[in-house]
């Protein structure tokens, strides 16, 4: 007798198509998803990877995700290519605008990388939260709506933005 969904299907759930299991939709070779995710968006549920930004196959930075995390609309983790060399008299990054200034492209070493941002097993993330480069969120961890991770969070901890509330 077969119990729950199919972890190899797109959607568990055919009626819903806002709820879509993520590591079935991925098609870059350095995101990594594990069983039972899922990432919830009205807007498109399967497009999934277009919410993890400056990923770039040439830096070799992962994300990696565990299993049974449930991902809200409107996250973004932000990859490893967002960042710039801080340890020149410019921040711009000229290399990439070619045109002769490919000839002050910075090495691997001269880059910020903060490594594999790493979101551990049956992490909630809510709606709108943004995850820095390199950040490791522990199993069970709960990360509030409009929330920007810019650090690790342990395991079974809640982080979340402070509300302010008027009288």
């Amino acid at each position: 007798m077969k119990f729950g969904p199919d972890p190899n299907s797109k959607f568990p759930n055919p009626d819903i198509k806002e709820i879509c299991f993520i590591k079935n939709v991925i098609t870059r070779p350095n995101i990594i998803v594990g069983d039972y995710t899922y990432y919830d968006d009205k807007n498109g549920a399967d497009k999934f990877e277009e919410h993890v930004t400056h990923h770039y196959e040439f830096i070799g930075d992962k994300l990696i995700i565990g299993k049974f995390c449930q991902i809200a609309s409107g996250v973004e983790f932000i990859m490893n290519g967002a960042n710039h060399c801080m340890n020149r008299i410019t921040t711009y990054p000229f290399n990439i605008m070619k045109n002769g200034w490919e000839k002050t492209t910075p090495t691997m070493e001269d880059l910020p990388l903060k490594g594999d941002t790493v979101i551990g097993n049956d992490v909630w993330i809510g709606q709108n939260v943004t995850v820095m480069p390199g950040v490791h969120i522990g199993n069970g961890a709960i990360i509030g709506a409009n929330s920007v991770v810019t650090r690790d969070i342990p395991s079974y901890y809640i982080a979340a933005r402070k509300s302010l509330h008027y009288c």
